[in-house]
């Protein structure tokens, strides 16, 4: 029923911006079925349509214009007489009860109109593919209108590449969302700065277009419509559909991490290429696991591997490398992961003190005097603290163990003592995390 909306709402808003007036069933038969179907070379996959039983015979029958007709006129009879089922109202359950795709169907019938039929199937090309076999659709106007034109040059695109395999309208719509939006787009030359990822099969020589990761999307997402908070379904139609439901995307919240991630990269000097982000970074969740959250915003946004350094009642946390020089890749991942913590906090005077508290342990613990071994080892039982109160026990057998330190040392450590009592305990792994994080960042390079 949804694909129905977003079908609907994408024709209100292509009638309103050409000044047209075309019902439902117009636009498919003079906008959609050309563009997606009078081609040999399908736009889109529609499981057991008419359309769908020609394809499956095209080695018998080739796909001419007339078979294409003939094709409508037989989809046109089934949508106007039969009742609404899956391999015609996109998003319905299966006409067989028995049948994998019939499940969640309810005896309370709302009637289904031909014009929300003929809206599932351009609602369902709006989806937006992403990895992990998911898509998205989109209540935005802004989305819509975009994924609109971006059908118009798939179908070039398809034309210009033979070997291309057809029926990827929903993941050439996750590529066209970050091409389109991306801030060096040329509408005049659409593939010029981003061209679609395309993988060929060496044995069969066909190509497909790769499909884009979700991370991706939300990021292009966030730099075009940064103030907003967005709700899309999330769905897979196949052999078997999937229903995960409504999602919000909170940009202002995926946008804040990337502007926090340029402002750390240009205050600590890590890298120079403070737009690598979209580009580079990975998340620890797949899609579906993220949905899981009830929200896309930053916890979603957790960088992958980092969750083994985060310390739990269970373990320690593993310890960060030394990155070996200025130049080392690994400060790039160390900069993702100390972004996405600092987000997390969202605590100022934690993370003033805990890089001032990293700064003075690290002047600790290579001090030049024969005490340097068992002061090193201090830190090193301190930085393996897995819960606030080993933390603070730690804490204070550093102090008492070594009393002959600065006044600025123990000021530094009472203040931090003081507000990590304080901090959620959900917080202190995280905290941990960053403080460790720190400290290895501060290591002299070997």
């Amino acid at each position: 029923m949804y694909a129905a909306y977003i079908g609907k709402k994408l024709i209100e808003l292509v009638n309103k911006r050409e000044g047209k007036n075309r019902s439902t069933q117009e636009f498919y038969d003079e906008v959609y079925i050309p563009l997606f179907f009078l081609n040999e070379r399908y736009l889109q996959h529609v499981n057991n349509s008419k359309f769908d039983q020609v394809y499956k015979q095209k080695r018998k029958t080739p796909l001419t214009s007339v078979v294409l007709a003939s094709a409508l006129t037989d989809q046109h009879s089934k949508i106007q007489t039969d009742a609404p089922d899956g391999s015609f109202f996109l998003g319905g359950a299966a006409a067989e009860i028995s049948a994998g795709t019939s499940g969640q169907v309810t005896d309370i019938l709302p009637p289904i109109t031909t014009d929300e039929v003929y809206a599932s199937w351009i609602g369902a090309a709006m989806g937006v593919g992403v990895s992990g076999g998911l898509n998205l659709l989109i209540d935005s106007d802004e989305v819509l209108l975009a994924l609109y034109d971006g059908w118009f040059r798939y179908r070039e695109y398809l034309t210009q590449t033979p070997n291309l395999k057809p029926h990827q309208v929903n993941t050439w719509n996750g590529y066209w969302v970050t091409n389109f939006f991306d801030d060096l787009y040329d509408d005049n030359y659409p593939f010029a700065n981003k061209e679609p990822e395309v993988k060929t099969d060496s044995k069969t020589g066909i190509a497909s277009v790769e499909t884009t990761p979700w991370i991706k999307v939300i990021f292009a997402l966030a730099e075009k419509m940064p103030k907003q908070i967005i709700n899309t379904y999330v769905y897979s139609l196949s052999q078997r559909n999937t229903t995960i439901g409504f999602i919000s995307l909170e940009l202002p919240a995926v946008l804040f991490l990337n502007e926090l991630y340029k402002k750390i990269s240009k205050e600590e000097s890590i890298i120079t290429n403070t737009e690598s982000l979209a580009t580079l970074y990975d998340t620890a969740l797949g899609f579906q696991k993220a949905c899981e959250l009830g929200k896309i915003g930053i916890p979603a946004l957790e960088p992958k591997q980092l969750r083994e350094h985060i310390p739990s009642f269970h373990r320690e946390g593993k310890p960060f490398k030394t990155p070996k020089n200025q130049n080392d890749s690994i400060l790039l991942t160390y900069n993702f992961y100390q972004t996405w913590i600092i987000a997390m906090l969202n605590n100022q005077q934690l993370i003033d003190l805990t890089k001032k508290f990293a700064s003075a342990l690290n002047d600790f613990s290579n001090q030049k005097d024969r005490s340097k071994t068992i002061k090193s080892r201090s830190v090193d039982e301190l930085l393996k603290a897995s819960n606030r109160r080993s933390f603070i026990e730690q804490l204070a057998k550093l102090v008492t163990e070594n009393e002959s330190q600065e006044s600025t040392f123990y000021q530094t450590v009472d203040e931090l003592a003081n507000i990590v009592i304080t901090i959620p305990l959900t917080d202190f792994p995280l905290f941990m995390a960053l403080l460790k994080l720190k400290y290895a960042l501060l290591q002299p390079k070997k």
